[in-house]
């Protein structure tokens, strides 16, 4: 897979400002565009190795990408059924034995986006039972992200980092009303990228809390 440095997006950001920030920051604010347009849009799927259940094992780690978070866990099944999300909370509330109870699996929730937590506790073994379909979103040390996505949403991404910059308070490169602009331009981009991606999951989605 093709990568896009964020230094590669320099040349779609400067121009429009009125003035240059160093090329750290301006970098700085095209990572987090990026990163925030993957995490609003689910648009970067991912689609894990299948995992093992093993009988009385309800923890499973959640494989990624290097450089790579979770932005959102878009389905999951077990042994080909859907499993449903729901909070810990709704869990105690409703399941109160959940963490212990042995049997089939009807939910999944998640103590944080590295793992996946089965409730009920596995009852038998299952080869290659679990599986998941994740967006995924740059980790904030990654140097650069899926070419595909600065092809398809170069315009989005830029408009993303110009606001970041316009609305920093009291620089030579600050413009409030345009960088207002620019951020609702990027708000709209996010969420009908959004839209497709969830239409082309072709199914329900189920999720879970985003990281961004």
């Amino acid at each position: 897979m093709a990568t896009t440095k964020y230094s590669d997006l320099l040349d779609d950001v400067l121009p429009t400002l009125g003035a240059d920030p160093s090329d750290p920051v301006t970098e700085h604010a095209i990572r987090q565009s990026v990163i925030d347009f993957c995490a609003g849009s689910w648009v970067w799927k991912h689609v894990p190795d299948p995992i093992t259940v093993t009988a009385g094992e309800s923890v499973y780690d959640i494989e990624l990408p290097s450089a790579t978070d979770v932005a959102v866990v878009m389905a999951v099944a077990l042994d080909g059924e859907p499993l449903g999300v729901r909070s810990v909370e709704w869990l105690d509330a409703n399941m109160p034995d959940w963490r212990t109870t042995r049997g089939t699996p009807k939910y999944f929730t998640q103590l944080d986006m590295e793992q996946m937590v089965l409730a009920l506790v596995p009852e038998s073994t299952i080869p290659n039972g679990l599986t998941m379909t994740l967006a995924l979103q740059p980790s904030r040390a990654s140097t650069g992200f899926p070419g595909w996505i600065a092809n398809q949403h170069i315009e989005a991404l830029a408009d993303g980092a110009i606001s970041r910059l316009m609305l920093m308070p009291n620089k030579p490169w600050t413009d409030l009303q345009t960088g207002q602009d620019r951020r609702m331009r990027f708000s709209a981009a996010m969420a009908n990228a959004r839209a497709a991606a969830v239409a082309g999951l072709g199914r329900a989605v189920l999720r879970t809390a985003s990281q961004h």
